[in-house]
């Protein structure tokens, strides 16, 4: 009971859970998290070809070879899952879905930067639990209490001193009254006892709903287990989440293919996010206008969605002649209200972070909407 207490004073105190740098504590979670990656001999090479596929925006090159994967994710998702860190912490809104109870379906999040950085925002968000204090009930009450519950139960008499006694049939639900001194032998009078259906009705016990869960489910077209896994437990120890607070579920397929699993999914989040991937998909232009359409649709009125992704070049779409950035595509959409936009921001790490690789800092744009 008192390692219960001090979890939860712990969880309910991002210092706590932090110390010093929320930042550097995060970054202590991927490389826990990724330390067989950094201990593979051919690390340095393999990550010299992931970077050669990506400035051919070979996207498949880079993510259908497992060997590539906790390389990739060990080089990009920890100055991700800082900038998506600080990206909650500065807006309500995103905070608010924090609290829960609440999904967040996360596109192409399967290198574990979302988990990492909506996990560390939830610390903040974690709900303090109020403990309601018990009244205590003064004996000379309790005694009258019992005084009046024996008065209750004492055994009623019929007109003819004959004692009563009732009968009931639970699966039927039905209560019959039968007189103790009643001839069983009596055809005529057997044949008179009729059920009688009983007043009380059983509410059926819905399962308890915890107030304050979020679900993250975790969606990407090839299978991330292998570094998600062991990342969810190092979040869950390290952010003191427990199953109460955090849910983790992965959802592996190509959005593309517009699965009815998928939709489902987009029919239940609270938020949507796409960080890092729309850029991606729309090397298919003609599919993933389709999906964004098919998306929108199923979202539910007042769900949210988050778009992120580099301010640079790598978001140009080019139609017919013209060049424009994959954002406006969206802006342009009448059932999404632009909630927050900034066409190009710079998330910059600060200098007094140490991880095994040089941190990259990020110059990207950030829109968040809400289906109307």
């Amino acid at each position: 009971m008192e390692d219960k207490k001090k979890a939860t004073a712990i969880a309910n105190d991002p210092r706590k859970v932090f110390g010093r740098s929320p930042d550097q504590h995060i970054l202590n979670v991927v490389r826990e998290s990724c330390q067989e990656a950094f201990n593979l001999p051919s690390f340095e090479t393999t990550l010299q070809t992931i970077k050669s596929h990506f400035f051919d925006r070979n996207y498949d090159a880079v993510f259908q070879n497992p060997e590539h994967l906790p390389v990739y994710s060990a080089r990009y998702a920890p100055s991700r899952a800082l900038c998506y860190y600080h990206l909650f912490m500065a807006h309500p809104i995103l905070m608010k879905t924090l609290e829960g109870p609440s999904t967040i379906l996360c596109i192409g999040s399967g290198a574990g930067s979302e988990l990492v950085g909506i996990s560390a925002a939830m610390v903040h968000a974690n709900p303090v639990v109020k403990v309601k204090k018990v009244k205590k009930v003064s004996t000379k009450a309790g005694k009258g209490e019992a005084e009046e519950m024996a008065k209750d139960t004492k055994d009623t008499k019929d007109t003819n001193g004959a004692e009563e006694t009732t009968t009931t049939l639970g699966m039927e639900n039905l209560a019959v009254s039968v007189e103790s001194t009643q001839d069983p032998s009596s055809p005529t009078e057997a044949s008179e006892i009729t059920p009688v259906p009983t007043t009380t009705k059983t509410k059926a016990k819905k399962p308890k709903v915890n107030k304050h869960q979020v679900t993250i489910v975790m969606q990407d077209y090839v299978n991330w287990s292998p570094i998600l896994e062991p990342m969810e437990a190092v979040v869950r120890s390290r952010m003191v989440l427990g199953p109460e607070r955090l849910q983790c579920e992965t959802e592996v397929g190509n959005v593309l293919d517009l699965s009815e699993g998928l939709l489902e999914r987009v029919a239940k989040a609270d938020l949507i996010t796409f960080m890092f991937v729309l850029n991606e998909l729309f090397q298919d232009k003609k599919r993933t206008m389709l999906l964004v359409a098919k998306i929108v649709a199923a979202m539910p009125s007042g769900a949210h969605m988050l778009v992120v992704d580099s301010a640079g070049s790598f978001s140009n779409l080019k139609v017919g002649e013209r060049t424009y950035m994959v954002y406006m595509l969206l802006d342009h959409l009448k059932s999404l209200e632009v909630v927050y936009q900034d066409d190009s921001t710079w998330y910059r790490c600060p200098p007094s972070l140490t991880y095994p690789l040089k941190l990259e800092n990020m110059r990207h744009f950030v829109r968040i909407y809400k289906k109307l």
